[in-house]
């Protein structure tokens, strides 16, 4: 999400780097809660960093703990500018249930819901809400799990005065909690070597990821109906525009599309193969740079990557973004990968995933050595947009 800050007069000035603006709240949290070192005493250190956070359990020692938080971002724009809420819980549990899943052997046992929101959502789009609650909950439902996921809790909040999506009475924010369960024994490696495959696994769409730069490129400044905001927006199109590019679609039905849900696709990998060194990665916030969340002394070459989607093309064309800005921002066609050890694995993971008919697989590239020290490195050494070499360092989460 992005940071706006307060000028002299009535408007805003944006920032323009959202990333930098999130390392520096990370940091600065981060500073505050070495105070109290006791409240990480059960992290295991082997998932630093990861997609979900793992802890011991004080009950059962044979389990690690699996905890996620997200919510859905200024893709929430979309539901009210179009009075259609039924999407945006699908996203919420998404953002959880694709984090979760690069662990491939973890089931999800509560979801736990908090809704601030305008009292005209609460009145008059909670059914929508919650149907997209069930249809994301029966996706990623997986029928060989030791158990449900069951409702831990939902709670709503009336904040008319201070939840606003600029119309009236159509405010609403989501924060999502999931937890789950995995067993020690099963739990990845998560240490990738030289010659491991890297499969890429398509996208639906943006997901839920970098709305507020794309609104604001692709969008015309009448879409918003707050004057304070307005200058934000420096695109060409109407929420109902098709663009040739889009293939059919409307621009809001692209920017609308729900985020793919990887979960139940990697619990189906994780029952498949029997070792250790398969891991996945999700493909969103910070873009490419997720492939360097774990990993030492390794650079991950990526030389056939799937294509991008219409909206992407639409999203690149409209920003001028540099191509590296735009794999940083945007997931490009790929929503979610997996690391592999050994190209028969690749080979039939990719099969399986295929077979599925849900998401399309293939192998993308492959893990080699960082010759420049230990730190992570993710190298595109083709795209669909220039002929360069593009290079991500690191990864600031």
């Amino acid at each position: 999400m992005g940071i706006q800050e307060e000028t002299g007069n009535c408007g805003f000035r944006d920032t323009a780097d959202y990333e930098k603006s999130e390392e520096i709240a990370i940091s600065d949290g981060k500073k505050v809660l070495q105070r109290a070192t006791w409240l990480f005493n059960r992290s295991v250190d082997k998932a630093k960093g990861f997609f979900a956070e793992l802890k011991e359990t004080p009950i059962n020692k044979d389990y690690y703990s699996v905890h996620c938080v997200d919510g859905v971002g200024t893709k929430l724009f979309f539901s009210a500018w179009g009075n259609d809420f039924s999407k945006s819980m699908i996203d919420g549990v998404a953002m959880n249930a694709n984090d979760m899943a690069p662990l491939l052997r973890a089931y999800p046992s509560e979801i736990s819901v908090y809704i601030a929101c305008q009292t005209g959502v609460e009145e008059k789009h909670m059914g929508e809400i919650m149907n997209g609650l069930v249809d994301a909950a029966e996706d990623i439902r997986y029928e060989k799990a030791p158990y449900d996921m069951n409702v831990g809790k939902i709670e709503t909040a009336s904040l008319d005065e201070m939840i606003s999506l600029g119309v009236t009475g159509k405010g609403a924010d989501y924060g999502i909690v999931m937890n789950g369960f995995i067993k020690k024994e099963e739990t990845p490696n998560l240490d990738p070597k030289p010659g491991d495959f890297i499969v890429g696994v398509s996208s639906t769409g943006m997901h839920s990821n970098g709305y507020t730069g794309a609104r604001h490129k692709l969008l015309i400044p009448g879409v918003e109906p707050r004057e304070e905001w307005k200058s934000q927006y420096t695109g060409k199109f109407q929420l109902d525009d098709k663009p040739e590019i889009l293939q059919g679609k409307t621009v809001r039905e692209a920017m609308q599309e729900p985020t793919a849900l990887y979960l139940r696709e990697a619990n189906i990998i994780g029952d498949a193969f029997d070792s250790l060194d398969i891991y996945g990665i999700n493909i969103t916030g910070n873009g490419l740079h997720n492939f360097n969340r774990v990993g030492k002394g390794v650079v991950f070459n990526i030389t056939d990557p799937l294509e991008p989607l219409p909206i992407h093309n639409l999203l690149m064309q409209e920003s001028r973004w540099d191509v590296k800005t735009s794999f940083t921002k945007q997931n490009n066609g790929m929503g979610f990968a997996y690391i592999v050890r050994g190209q028969d694995r690749a080979e039939l993971l990719t099969k399986i995933i295929n077979n599925e008919g849900k998401n399309k697989a293939k192998i993308i590239g492959l893990v080699g050595v960082n010759p420049t020290g230990e730190e992570p490195i993710t190298i595109l050494h083709k795209n669909a947009y220039d002929n360069k070499v593009h290079q991500f360092v690191g990864y600031n989460g």
